[in-house]
């Protein structure tokens, strides 16, 4: 009971932190007008991004208020913070990770997926990597569930980086946030049992995030 106090607590702060850092920083917000489409067309989301940028993710839904949003959060004590950090951001929790409760997960999924106004946010490398490197099982539960898959691409001119596996971006105050909202992913194989692997999926991500860092340095 005292770990899981200090791990409230400890989310408290981080929040707080996070919470100067994201109002201190200008942002700029592409590709809005797609999403919303998306969100308008009565078909679940399944919203992409890798574990390097997702704290900036988890604002714009904060700041935005968008409500039906759910992310999978680890079962592994070490990730208790951020489950709490990401309640706290008013998202929705599916308990699991693709290491550990990973048939829980499966039910989850398919089950919110059947609500045409769900968004299940992804980071498609986590829990633990290779980084920018897509799994293969939520992007098959996507196709499976007819959602539309969308990447969100993040990044800011000012940030710290974690010397972690995916080497986490942490937005530094005072500069200047970039969030672009791609297009849904066009699915060329219509035979969704014959896909064995997730390189259109990551090649799909990486091209749109690659073009919003490469935007900014102009």
């Amino acid at each position: 009971m005292i770990q899981k106090i200090k791990l409230y607590l400890l989310s408290i702060v981080m929040q707080g932190f996070l919470f100067i850092v994201f109002r201190t920083n200008k942002w700029v917000i592409t590709g809005e007008k797609e999403f919303n489409n998306a969100i308008k067309s009565q078909s679940p989301i399944m919203l992409c991004s890798w574990h390097e940028r997702f704290l900036y993710a988890v604002y714009y839904f904060k700041l935005k208020k968008i409500k039906n949003v759910w992310a999978i959060s680890s079962t592994h004590n070490d990730s208790q913070i951020m489950a709490y950090f990401l309640k706290r951001a008013s998202i929705n929790l599916i308990k699991g990770s693709s290491t550990r409760g990973w048939e829980n997960v499966i039910k989850k999924m398919f089950k919110t997926f059947k609500n045409p106004e769900s968004i299940i946010a992804i980071t498609n490398d986590g829990p633990k990597g290779p980084p920018r490197e897509a799994k293969l099982g939520s992007y098959k539960i996507a196709l499976k569930s007819n959602a539309h898959i969308v990447s969100i691409a993040c990044t800011s001119t000012k940030y710290w980086k974690a010397k972690s596996w995916d080497k986490l971006r942490i937005p530094k105050p005072f500069g200047t946030i970039y969030i672009d909202f791609s297009k849904p992913m066009e699915i060329n194989n219509e035979d969704i049992g014959s896909i064995n692997n997730s390189d259109e999926l990551t090649a799909f991500l990486n091209i749109h995030l690659d073009q919003l860092d490469q935007k900014i340095k102009k």
